[in-house]
């Protein structure tokens, strides 16, 4: 093997070694770590599978309630939608909601695409769960033009 070959992969493996011990990258509580003040998210939720909606909103819930970014919107779409207003009240994704509606402040408005209920026939029960309905995609791309990163579920 030359010697530039395995200069290069020596380095190599020094640098991934730095970046797999150093405990930055060790995420866990126990060591420290405390992501607050990290800046902005939309949490964007499409599918219309219970399960990831599930994820998603309780990664929401745990980024409002711990302060794990400044500012956390979630915004439904389509699917989502009409997935969310056939669970019943009691439902674990329905708590949720209205944990993270309980908690105040602007993060704690959640917002429906209007064209996307008024298409499905449901703007009437997005309302009634206390969700905003409004047209997201003018309100998404003004967030993304601030610097809000989107998480797409």
């Amino acid at each position: 093997m030359k010697k530039t070959s395995l200069v290069r992969i020596l380095g190599l493996a020094v640098v991934l070694a730095m970046i797999f011990a150093s405990p930055i990258i060790s995420l866990s509580a126990e060591h420290g770590y405390s992501p607050q003040g990290s800046g902005n998210v939309i949490i964007l939720i499409q599918s219309g599978d219970p399960e990831t909606i599930f994820h998603a909103v309780q990664y929401a819930e745990r980024a409002i309630k711990d302060k794990w970014m400044d500012d956390v919107r979630i915004i439904l779409w389509g699917p989502a939608e009409k997935t969310i207003c056939g669970l019943p009240p009691d439902h674990e994704i329905m708590v949720k909601f209205k944990n993270i509606q309980a908690m105040g402040g602007k993060s704690a408005q959640i917002w429906a695409c209007k064209a996307c209920s008024d298409r499905y026939g449901i703007t009437d029960k997005i309302l009634k769960l206390g969700f905003e309905s409004l047209h997201t995609g003018i309100a998404t791309s003004y967030m993304i033009k601030l610097g809000y990163r989107i998480w797409n579920w």
